[in-house]
């Protein structure tokens, strides 16, 4: 299983600074990987809403949304729900606040500067959960799929994003998963205690993994 499985801190091991910003942009290197996330992540994050299924009145968590185009979206499907975030880069809290600053305004989107493993959530709090392309960078993956189960009400939906590593190489290396990784995450998940645990497998131009669970 890739080491970036087993719950290892972003950065460590990377080849690169460049690498390293994906997991927790900062400064100015950092206000630049936004617009090339949002770019890279548009197919992933439509992937996403329609692998969540969010419905209208929802109450949905993203951990680590990055530039925040997949809050938006997720906003127009909740309607008069909640959609809030949580994201540990100071940078991209601004850059999604101000991506959705009209949903922010509106009291329809809450983001907050986090880390997955102590959210600033009440139990039970969101009906959905889900990480798009942000699951390798998870410090501590157990502890924190147990926070997001804490966030979770019963029958909560968690939906895990995972682009796939192939054996083409490509630059930047970036850490993640290959189809050989994917037991293991279905067991961390369930260990966690979610059930239901299944994957969807897509290609959008490259594979990708949807791991989706209930509480």
């Amino acid at each position: 299983m890739d080491a970036s499985a087993q719950g290892s801190k972003p950065g460590c091991g990377l080849a690169s600074s460049l690498a390293r910003q994906f997991g927790r942009p900062a400064g100015l290197a950092g206000s630049m990987i936004g617009p090339f996330m949002a770019w890279r992540n548009r197919r992933l994050n439509r992937l996403a809403v329609k692998l969540l299924q969010a419905r209208w009145a929802d109450r949905v968590l993203e951990i680590g949304f990055g530039p925040g185009k997949c809050i938006r979206f997720l906003a127009r499907a909740v309607g008069e729900g909640l959609v809030a975030g949580a994201d540990w880069s100071e940078v991209m809290v601004a850059q999604a606040a101000r991506r959705n600053r009209l949903y922010v305004r509106a009291g329809e989107v809450d983001l907050r500067l986090a880390c997955v493993t102590a959210l600033p959530f009440p139990d039970g709090r969101f009906t959905r959960a889900l990480a798009v392309d942000s699951f390798q960078f998870w410090p501590d993956q157990a502890r924190g799929l147990a926070e997001v189960r804490r966030v979770l009400g019963e029958k909560g939906r968690l939906l895990l994003v995972l682009r796939l590593r192939t054996g083409r190489r490509r630059f930047p290396r970036l850490p993640g998963f290959t189809e050989q990784d994917l037991p293991a995450v279905e067991e961390m998940v369930r260990r966690a205690g979610f059930g239901e645990v299944r994957v969807e497998r897509r290609d959008i131009g490259a594979p990708v993994a949807g791991l989706i669970a209930a509480r």
